[in-house]
C-alpha cells in the first residue's frame, strides 16, 4: 500500500504540547536550490499583475520610462492637437524596434482611441479608468520598493539573517515509512520494528522515492516534517492516524548541510524585508480607505 494512496490528517495535534513544531521556513533551502529572490509577496503581486497584453504594454512603458520623467519629455508627434512624448512609447523603444515604426503605429494607436471615446464613450470611460489604475499601480509599486530596498540596513539583514537562517533550516533527512489500515497490525508491526525484526523491517518504504532519498522537513509530504524533524536516527514514531489508516515513520540517516553565509542571502533577505515593509505600509491604507461594497 503507497502513502499516496491516503491523505494525512492535519500533523498539528500530534505536535508536542500543542505548539507548532516545524522549523522556520523563511528561506529555507537558499543556497541549496529553491531561491527567493525576486519572490513577491501576494499582496504585491497582486498589485502589479497585468490582466491583458494592452496593459502589459502599458505597464512596460511606465516601467521604460523611468528617468524619462526627470527629464523634458520631448514631443514625438502631435494628433488632432494631442501630443505624443517619449515617455509614451519608451517601452516599445526598448524592445528594439525602429523609432520611426514605433511611431507611426503609435499614431494609429492614438487614432483608434479617439474613434473608441467618440464610438463608445462609457466602455472607454471605464476602459481609460482600468488601465490608468493599473499602470499608477505598478509605479507605485516599481519605485516604492526601490525605495525601500534602500532604506533596508545592514543591522535588518544580520538579524534577520540571526533568526531565521538556521542549521535547523539546512538538515535533511532519510525516512521510511510503514503504512496499514489495521490499528492492531500497525501496533504490532512497530513493536516488531522496535525489536529489530528482519520480516517488519523488510516492510519499511522509503518516504522519498526520488534522488537521494533526502528532504528537509519541509519537502517532506503531508506536514510530515513535523514529527520527523523530532526524532533521533533509527527512532520510530508513534502510529500516525490517516483518513483511511495509520502511518509509522523511521529516521533512516540525518544530514547535516552546510547553511548558506549572510552574504549568499543578502540579496533575498533585503528583497523580503523589502517586500514585507510594503505589504505593511499597503495594509495600513488598507485599514484607512473608506471601502464600500457595491
Amino acid at each position: 500500500m503507497s502513502i499516496d494512496e491516503h491523505s494525512a490528517k492535519s500533523a498539528a495535534p500530534l505536535a508536542e504540547g500543542g505548539k507548532a513544531i516545524w522549523p522556520s521556513r523563511r528561506l529555507m533551502g537558499l543556497g541549496v536550490g529553491a531561491v527567493v529572490a525576486g519572490a513577491m509577496a501576494w499582496t504585491v503581486w497582486s498589485v502589479i499583475q497585468p490582466s491583458t497584453s494592452a496593459q502589459a504594454e502599458l505597464i512596460s512603458s511606465a516601467h521604460a520610462s523611468d528617468g524619462i520623467v526627470d527629464k523634458k519629455d520631448s514631443v514625438v508627434a502631435t494628433v488632432n492637437g494631442d501630443t505624443v512624448t517619449e515617455s509614451e512609447i519608451a517601452g516599445l523603444l526598448r524592445t528594439g524596434v525602429d523609432k520611426a515604426i514605433v511611431v507611426d503605429r503609435y499614431i494609429n494607436k492614438v487614432l483608434a482611441a479617439e474613434q473608441a471615446q467618440t464610438l463608445y464613450a462609457d466602455q472607454a470611460k471605464a476602459a481609460v479608468r482600468a488601465a490608468q489604475r493599473e499602470v499608477l499601480a505598478t509605479l507605485y509599486t516599481t519605485k516604492r520598493m526601490q525605495a525601500l530596498r534602500a532604506q533596508v540596513t545592514d543591522a535588518e539583514i544580520k538579524s534577520f539573517y540571526d533568526h531565521n537562517v538556521l542549521d535547523d533550516n539546512y538538515k535533511r533527512w532519510k525516512v521510511s515509512y510503514y503504512l496499514s489500515t489495521d490499528a492492531n497490525d500497525v501496533r504490532k508491526t512497530l513493536e516488531d520494528l522496535k525489536q529489530g525484526d528482519k520480516k517488519a523491517l523488510s516492510q519499511l518504504k522509503p518516504l522519498v522515492g526520488n534522488g537521494d532519498g533526502y528532504a528537509n522537513a519541509a519537502q517532506l509530504p503531508y506536514n510530515l516534517g513535523r514529527i520527523v524533524s523530532h526524532l533521533k536516527k533509527d527512532e520510530f514514531s508513534e502510529p500516525l492516524p490517516l483518513r483511511n489508516g495509520f502511518l509509522v515513520l523511521r529516521v533512516d540517516e540525518i544530514r547535516q548541510d552546510k547553511k548558506p553565509t549572510l552574504e549568499d542571502v543578502k540579496q533575498d533577505i533585503i528583497e523580503r524585508l523589502a517586500t514585507q515593509k510594503f505589504n505593511q505600509e499597503l495594509e495600513q491604507a488598507r485599514r484607512h480607505a473608506k471601502v464600500e461594497l457595491g
